[in-house]
């Protein structure tokens, strides 16, 4: 196999490998937004070759989270695919090393991900992640009709970033690109308080989720989401007051460090507007 790097010219080919592994082809400017336009640094994106195909692709977006009341830059692999012609044969390790000394040598010091049940075994057993405390899925089924406080916004300004420890941190720059530009359709809601915001997508019919929320503007905006239930992974803090209860489904996170100086976070709190395959 060949490693080769991705870059604009390679878009058309990962979208095609990405079609072959998930029978749906990602449009190419999904592929723009994703890998090159985050405004933390464009993705660390490898490609793996067989005969001047692409075959296999691994890629780490970047995003700033509070840790140990420092904020640290985290890498996050996403879109870890490999042709199932070539599966078996070692390719998605050999990517996924290559890419991680490429983000320690970027001075990336700490790699976090809620991976699927193809990738854990790999992550765990040949590339040393360590399992992390899970996330659980929260749910909160509307009872009756109720007003909403906050206001819809086509964008972010003024928002709100609260130092608060393993939270991803939140910039108007990475909430534009994150809610609004990119191809998956969200609410976004911000409460009379400047700064506060809460952002809800829909899972599927009937169910909506909390993307992202700071302070009194979840609650605030609840009522003017239609679908019968709300999830989400980091619940207010009043939850069970607020009707808010826990389920049985949990996502699995598991963690690396790059570096001596880096010590695992005791429980990251990503929340679904997070996690890239939402």
């Amino acid at each position: 196999m060949r490693i080769a790097e991705y870059g604009p010219d390679r878009r058309a080919d990962v979208a095609d490998l990405m079609a072959r592994v998930w029978g749906e082809r990602p449009a190419e400017a999904e592929l723009e937004w994703l890998y090159e336009r985050n405004p933390v640094r464009p993705a660390s994106v490898l490609l793996g070759e067989e005969d001047g195909r692409v075959v296999a692709s691994v890629a780490i977006s970047f995003l700033r989270m509070w840790l140990g009341g420092e904020n640290v830059e985290v890498g996050m692999p996403i879109g870890l695919a490999t042709d199932r012609a070539y599966q078996g044969r070692g390719l998605f390790t050999q990517l996924q090393e290559a890419n991680e000394e490429r983000a320690r040598e970027l001075g990336i010091r700490l790699l976090l991900i809620v991976p699927n049940a193809a990738s854990a075994p790999v992550l765990v057993r040949r590339l040393g992640w360590r399992e992390l405390p899970p996330l659980r899925v929260w749910a909160r089924v509307r009872v009756l009709p109720r007003g909403a406080s906050a206001y819809e916004i086509d964008r972010f300004a003024d928002v709100d970033d609260v130092a608060s420890d393993g939270i991803v941190r939140r910039d108007d720059a990475w909430m534009n690109w994150r809610f609004c530009d990119g191809p998956r359709r969200y609410r976004r809601f911000v409460a009379w308080r400047d700064g506060e915001y809460a952002i809800f997508g829909r899972a599927r019919r009937g169910v909506a989720f909390v993307a992202a929320f700071q302070g009194d503007a979840l609650d605030q905006a609840l009522g003017a989401i239609g679908e019968r239930a709300v999830v989400a992974t980091v619940p207010p803090p009043d939850a069970l007051f607020e009707g808010w209860l826990p389920t049985p489904r949990t996502f699995t996170v598991l963690g690396k460090s790059l570096h001596p100086s880096q010590p695992l976070p005791a429980r990251p709190r990503f929340e679904l507007g997070d996690l890239d395959f939402v």
